[in-house]
């Protein structure tokens, strides 16, 4: 499921979840959540859950491709090696020694996947009609509005070197061999 999912175009895992979930079944709702006050629009999971649901989806297939590709990095290391040779249960091999040293890399890879959110969901709020940041961002290139542009890559550049910072923290609380100096 991981494949089809890292391999699906976006709009198609869109359009398919709209039909099956919204049209077929309907289970939620087709379109996002048109209200301008933030606390109806994240009360109202009925319209909200599909677009998140969709998201959340083809971030974590992407991840798990990382996370895998990491995984198996880790598994031919000698401590792995080591530490079932000493007969740990492989449970806490696992737990231990393969998922806290492969996750280290996808400390990394969120924080600098965060400001992406910032714009990477244009398609997305295309498809499920809701006015984002993405299509703000699309409709100042169109109109020439250049505050609104300058503004929104500032923001993004500011996010993006906070995040930096905040997964370099993290990466030196994670690990104790990486050290700020």
């Amino acid at each position: 499921m991981a494949f089809i999912a890292y391999a699906m175009p976006d709009f198609l895992l869109y359009l398919i979840a709209i039909q099956i979930f919204a049209l077929t079944f309907s289970i939620f709702g087709f379109e996002a959540s048109q209200s301008t006050s933030l606390i109806t629009v994240v009360g109202d999971w009925h319209d909200m859950a599909l677009p998140i649901i969709c998201l959340t989806l083809l971030i974590l297939a992407g991840y798990s491709r990382y996370m895998r590709s990491s995984a198996m990095d880790v598994l031919a290391q000698d401590y792995i090696k080591t530490a079932r040779a000493k007969g740990l249960p492989e449970r806490l091999v696992l737990l231990r020694h393969l998922v806290r040293n492969a996750f280290l890399p996808m400390i990394t890879l969120v924080g600098l996947s965060i400001p992406a959110l910032l714009a990477g969901n244009l398609i997305a709020e295309y498809v499920f009609n809701y006015d984002g940041l993405g299509l703000l961002f699309f409709n100042s290139l169109g109109n020439e509005d250049y505050p609104v542009l300058i503004a929104y890559t500032l923001i993004g550049a500011v996010l993006t070197v906070l995040r930096n910072l905040v997964a370099d923290i993290a990466l030196t609380i994670a690990d104790p061999r990486i050290r700020l100096s």
